[in-house]
């Protein structure tokens, strides 16, 4: 069934760890192709927890851009062209960033709360199979319950 309106809460938060890394997220999708009938747009939030030592591996998508906003709390995002181009900026709420196609980029919390970020993107050349399936084989992320 097409959803139009959802509460967050509604969504069971997926635990995503990628291989090589200790940390993990929480991983809401509240839109896509298969749940909103979206013809490619994909909504969802992530909730980074406090006191991790590190933040997860940088990946990179490299078919579609990303754009993200911190709801709360704090931290960082490194990100750039390549990965020895990586630049550090600083996450507060109400900040924003985009993360074009193919630039490696990996979050961190350095708060002492959760960091909570909804993300958005287009993948369009993902119509006909899972986005879910796909993130996963650019991303090498390991899902865990």
């Amino acid at each position: 069934m097409r959803k139009l309106v959802i509460d967050e809460g509604e969504i069971p938060p997926v635990r995503v760890q990628r291989e090589g890394s200790s940390s993990y997220v929480y991983v809401r999708t509240l839109f896509d192709p298969e749940t909103a009938g979206s013809a490619n747009a994909v909504l969802g939030t992530m909730t980074i927890p406090p006191g991790q030592p590190e933040p997860m591996l940088p990946h990179a998508h490299f078919e579609y851009d990303e754009s993200e906003y911190v709801a709360s709390g704090e931290g960082y995002v490194v990100l750039g062209p390549s990965r020895d181009q990586l630049q550090r900026y600083e996450l507060k709420p109400g900040k924003a960033f985009f993360v074009p196609a193919g630039y490696p980029h990996c979050i961190a919390n350095t708060g002492e709360g959760d960091l909570k970020i909804a993300f958005s993107f287009y993948p369009a050349w993902v119509k006909g199979r899972p986005y879910r399936e796909i993130a996963v084989e650019l991303t090498d992320v390991k899902k865990s319950a």
